[in-house]
């Protein structure tokens, strides 16, 4: 059997993973490089996955795996078969991977059992609660890794408090940012449109909740009982990732004079969020977006793998506690935002920065 021969394949499964990996594709190719374009498949809503290859003007991968939606055990099982077969009937020189989700734990072991170099783009990020299995995925990959594309100095401190070789170690910025500064134009036209769409003629809040944590009735009956103070005055818009959608289904809760929607593609959610004003979240990705965007942003979580957001941002991590939320909500509504949010290397080009260090 003649093997193809790519000088690097790129792995994703999740939306995430789509936004970190669409200037990259992009800039590889732009020098000639080729590229293995691999979706796992792991996400399975249409708006979380699919449509983000339009919004992005992003190519169809060359292979997607169909991981099926089950435990993460066995998807992990299903997606290191699958990657290995794939890489078994290809030459690959590198395989990089993105973020902290499945898709990235199963294809870096996958390299790695085939003595294949692997760097991880959003390495050494750290939440410090191994409960999460982003956490878990992250020290892993971190650990098998060749290279480590890090998006801020807190990260590189992680990295190398773990005694990983710093000479593995390069800060090159956030490849989220090279995405959004790309389509900032776009959501910025986009705004009035997905408002008029979703007729919010009013002030408004945007909220997104999926993590496993807080999917029970009593941490989301005190987070909707904490908005209830507030959507008087201000709608509260809460684009359902598939998780929350079914847990209230399953449990038949109800929660009046919210305003649930489908998840929304990548332009038109982030049109939403930059009206918003304000934004709740237990989205590691969001914070990072809200900051670039200068919008006030409050996390439903006892912790956040992104602090560089909370010490030169606009977030701060409140936890689930009603009377916590009620006055942390107030006390953003009274605060000023800064004129101008600068993170080193948060500015579009990493991943340039990423291509001079490999190649």
């Amino acid at each position: 059997m003649v093997k193809n021969t790519f000088d690097v394949a790129l792995v994703v499964g999740t939306r995430p993973n789509f936004i970190k990996a669409a200037p990259l594709i992009k800039y590889f190719e732009s020098k000639n490089l080729d590229v293995l374009f691999i979706h796992t498949g792991q996400h399975w809503d249409k708006n979380l996955s699919h449509n983000i290859f339009n919004d992005l003007e992003m190519r169809e991968p060359d292979v997607n795996l169909e991981t099926p939606l089950d435990g993460m055990n066995s998807q992990l099982s299903f997606m290191i078969k699958s990657i290995d077969h794939t890489l078994s009937k290809n030459i690959v020189s590198r395989v990089g991977v993105f973020g902290d989700v499945t898709s990235t734990l199963a294809a870096a072991l996958v390299a790695k059992n085939r003595e294949i170099e692997v760097f991880h783009v959003e390495a050494g990020l750290r939440s410090k609660n191994m409960m999460m299995p982003e956490e878990r995925n992250r020290l892993a990959v971190d650990a098998l890794s060749d290279y480590l594309f890090t998006p801020s100095e807190d990260a590189v401190d992680n990295l190398l408090a773990e005694n990983i070789s710093s000479e593995k170690i390069f800060n090159v910025g956030n490849i989220m940012i090279d995405t959004l500064k790309v389509n900032l134009e776009k959501i910025i036209d986009s705004k009035k449109t997905i408002t008029k769409q979703l007729q919010i003629e009013q002030p408004y809040f945007v909220m997104t909740l999926h993590r496993p944590a807080n999917l029970t009735n009593e941490v989301l009956n005190g987070i909707f009982k904490a908005l209830d103070s507030f959507k008087k005055d201000y709608k509260i818009v809460i684009p359902a990732h598939p998780r929350l959608s079914q847990y209230i289904e399953a449990n038949n809760l109800e929660f009046e004079n919210f305003v649930f929607i489908e998840p929304l593609p990548y332009i038109n959610f982030l049109a939403l969020v930059s009206g918003a004003d304000l934004v709740l979240t237990d989205s590691g990705g969001l914070q990072e977006e809200t900051t670039f965007l200068n919008i006030k942003c409050l996390t439903l979580r006892e912790e956040t793998e992104r602090p560089i957001t909370v010490t030169n941002g606009t977030n701060k991590v409140i936890g689930t506690n009603t009377e916590v939320i009620i006055n942390e909500i107030n006390s953003s509504l009274d605060s000023k935002l800064p004129n101008e949010i600068k993170i080193k290397y948060w500015d579009g080009n990493t991943s340039q920065r990423i291509y001079e260090t490999l190649y």
